[in-house]
């Protein structure tokens, strides 16, 4: 397993971290911003962490502003690093009643040469969506959000084709109620990607250092580890007042123990 961080940790980063966020409202300001610079801005911080890729928010990449020259120079940045683009993520639109907007998610990851899309999908998209996966050469990952039990996973990436799984969210599910090392007993092979992620208490969305809130992280690493994943563990840290990095750093040195 490699380790990596989603950039949607930095989302109130240009909001000046005010202890709230309207992710609309970060999602317009981060795409308006010079994309290099805040892209760089990141990778700076974040280098004392070790990671060995870095998963892409779509904002941060924004589709409309991303080209192949600005992708090529942010996987010279990676490369230079000895990093890669190992996912993007976010949202991504049914290609049936929005074609364009699946096309432009799915043809800016192909520009970042990411294999995946880890992100929330209408489970009733997943036939057309698996057409497209195929098409692109790209898997997507659906990822748990308001879902309270493995269940509810199963059935949203049911009746998907080879291209499509689970991307457990090991925070999001705790919030929930839910038991991440469970859903990912039950779920197995069919995990294609994880965000590593911990929350302070059920009923919570503060995010906080890994290994510090109630996601089991020992269970977690044991469950991945016997089905067989070697894939990547993404950390996500999205704090509202406050800049992550440190606690993305300690993260990536915690988890690094498990490997």
């Amino acid at each position: 397993m490699k380790i990596s961080c989603v950039t949607a940790s930095y989302v109130a980063d240009l909001l000046g971290y005010p202890g709230q966020v309207d992710w609309g409202r970060a999602s317009d300001l981060i795409a308006q911003a010079p994309l290099l610079d805040t892209i760089d801005g990141m990778l700076q911080r974040l280098e004392p962490a070790r990671l060995d890729g870095i998963e892409f928010w779509f904002p941060h990449i924004f589709p409309g502003k991303l080209t192949p020259v600005l992708a090529g120079e942010i996987l010279e940045r990676l490369s230079a690093r000895t990093m890669v683009c190992n996912a993007c993520a976010g949202g991504v639109p049914n290609p049936e009643s929005d074609p364009y907007g699946a096309a432009a998610v799915f043809q800016t990851t192909r520009l970042m040469e990411a294999p995946l899309i880890a992100g929330h999908f209408d489970p009733r998209a997943i036939v057309a969506l698996g057409r497209s996966c195929a098409k692109y050469g790209v898997y997507a990952a659906f990822e748990n959000g308001g879902e309270k039990d493995v269940a509810e996973i199963e059935a949203a990436i049911a009746g998907g084709n080879q291209w499509i799984g689970a991307n457990i969210d090991t925070g999001n599910l705790a919030a929930q109620g839910g038991d991440p090392v469970k859903a990912i007993r039950i779920l197995g092979k069919r995990i294609l990607h994880v965000h590593l992620k911990d929350v302070s208490a059920e009923g919570a969305h503060d995010c906080v250092e890994i290994g510090k809130g109630i996601v089991d992280l020992n269970g977690v690493m044991r469950e991945l580890k016997a089905c067989g994943y070697d894939g990547w563990l993404s950390i996500e840290i999205e704090t509202v007042d406050h800049d992550p990095t440190d606690e993305i750093i300690a993260s990536a040195e915690t988890v690094r123990k498990f490997l």
